[in-house]
């Protein structure tokens, strides 16, 4: 495996932790991918949220990985050889690891390729091959800062945790996208192209912070108002880095069948490191929450002026216009290369009033701008969830499920729809989880 596929394979393992909805809190999950307060996922985005009263639906919950069993079961074949080999099968596994139980499947594209050609044109009908291509930019991204490992001595607390984060943005003109998609005609005298930048790090943090009361009002377990303020230090070690940038693209001349027909072009940029390659970084993070009575309203900046030093080495790709061979070629090697992980502006409420639950929450960067909004309702011993949201792409996401209370421990049941595939098609998928409730 090379250095660049390395850290990519680091922040595509993480996706199940990233993707809204799809977190490793089922009680989240259930409920669009909301931030909730304190050990429900709030402290990691608003690091304030660490000086809030420990109150609240359980003391911890781990998700359960039921997505295996259901792989274990119907394994996909890595053999071209074999019958039952399908690219588009594995293709999935990689974008979409299985943690939760896929209750529906993207439809694997399987109809004939059609050619129509004539003196100047030449159309291509895909049929299902063509709901691969995007329609448009695709845009992935994800950061991941658990599991994490430490100690507080009052307001300050020191812990250790991993920091992958990657991002992806696929995009085709609008003649290229009509070829593949729409089974337009190639045509004489017109401009095709792709564009792909891609990039992926994983870290090392140490973090270091302090969150505390900043003024109160009463007593905020009583009815009373209170605002907190958190800050939370990142020291950084590099681990892994890749990025890739490449374009491709084809001119057609006065006749797509003449001699030089096509003018095909294709350029590519590369760089990657590994553990070696790592250097320091920093970064911070800072946030508040005000709360009166059962309602709670948080804001918070995520990686402010986060970046890893590292000695990276650079490669370019391009189309040799003789023999027509893709030839790559090494730059530099350790070069010093500084990235940067985008500042996240995260906002956030709840409203909590006996038995209910309502929350929402934003999360706004330079690549991806995502909405969440969930609802939790008990009824004796079951939580009723729902929820929705937004993902990157703008396309609306759906979710529901169940709590169970079983005396100390809860069950949590959560379905939820995602785009995370190939064919970007809308599925729904399982998750389970237990907690720890308290008494």
């Amino acid at each position: 495996m090379n250095r660049i596929s390395f850290a990519c394979v680091l922040a595509l393992v993480a996706i199940p932790g990233l993707a809204g909805a799809q977190g490793f809190s089922v009680r989240r999950m259930a409920m669009g991918g909301v931030i909730l307060g304190g050990r429900q996922g709030g402290e990691g985005a608003n690091v304030a949220y660490r000086a809030l009263p420990k109150t609240g639906h359980g003391l911890g919950s781990v998700s359960l990985p039921i997505g295996a069993l259901q792989l274990l079961g119907d394994p996909p074949s890595f053999d071209p050889r074999d019958s039952t080999f399908n690219v588009y099968r594995i293709a999935n596994l990689v974008e979409n690891p299985p943690w939760n139980y896929a209750i529906t499947q993207p439809t694997i594209p399987s109809s004939d390729v059609s050619l129509d050609v004539s003196s100047r044109s030449l159309s291509m009908n895909l049929g299902d091959l063509g709901r691969a291509f995007p329609a448009g930019h695709v845009r992935a991204y994800g950061e991941m800062g658990w599991p994490s490992v430490g100690f507080s001595v009052r307001r300050l607390f020191v812990n250790l945790s991993p920091l992958v984060e990657f991002e992806n943005d696929l995009s085709l003109n609008d003649a290229l996208t009509g070829v593949l998609r729409d089974g337009d005609s190639v045509t004489a005298n017109r401009h095709y192209a792709v564009n792909d930048h891609g990039r992926a790090q994983a870290a090392a943090a140490l973090n270091v912070g302090m969150a505390m009361p900043l003024a109160m009002f009463g007593d905020p377990r009583k009815g009373g108002s209170a605002l907190y303020g958190g800050v939370r230090a990142k020291v950084l070690r590099g681990l892994a880095y890749g990025e890739a940038d490449n374009v491709a693209a084809f001119d057609t001349g006065d006749s797509l069948f003449a001699s030089q027909s096509l003018d095909l072009r294709y350029t590519g940029r590369y760089l990657d490191a590994m553990p070696d390659g790592g250097g320091m970084g920093f970064g911070m993070d800072a946030g508040a929450v005000w709360t009166l009575g059962g309602l709670e309203v948080g804001l918070a900046m995520d990686d402010i002026s986060t970046h890893i030093d590292w000695k990276v080495r650079e490669t370019v790709a391009s189309r040799d216009s003789v023999s027509g061979d893709l030839v790559q070629t090494t730059v530099r090697e350790d070069m010093p290369y500084t990235s940067t992980v985008p500042s996240t502006m995260v906002g956030n409420a709840a409203f909590r009033a006996g038995r209910w639950t309502l929350a929402a929450d934003v999360r706004r960067n330079e690549l991806a701008t995502t909405v969440h909004a969930g609802l939790e309702r008990w009824l004796g011993p079951v939580a009723v969830r729902a929820g929705g949201g937004l993902d990157a792409n703008q396309r609306t996401q759906l979710s529901g499920g169940l709590g169970i209370k079983m005396g100390a421990l809860g069950l949590d049941l959560a379905v939820a729809t995602n785009n995370r595939n190939i064919e970007n098609e809308r599925v729904v998928e399982l998750g389970a989880g237990l907690e720890v409730l308290h008494r």
